[in-house]
């Protein structure tokens, strides 16, 4: 798990399965900060996750993530296409 500190002392901390995403995906943590900062959506998910979803371009990145206290961890983070 890697953690990177984000604004007033609040981190996020990306497990080995998003940051291999984040590979796969070409999504840059930069990209994950700002979805989380300030995102066009949030609201819940699956097994108690969130889900904040950030227009870049024409395509949505969303990102899947457990909110704690002091921390964000995300779980996943992938692109939608525009629907056409």
């Amino acid at each position: 798990m890697v953690r990177v500190v984000v604004g007033e002392g609040m981190s996020i901390e990306f497990t080995s399965n998003a940051l291999a995403r984040m590979l796969d995906r070409s999504i840059g943590e930069d990209e994950i900060r700002a979805a989380l900062d300030a995102p066009d959506h949030l609201g819940p998910s699956f097994e108690n996750r969130w889900r904040a979803r950030k227009v870049r371009g024409e395509r949505t990145l969303e990102v899947i993530f457990w909110r704690h206290r002091n921390h964000a961890e995300v779980v996943t983070a992938y692109w939608q296409e525009a629907a056409s």
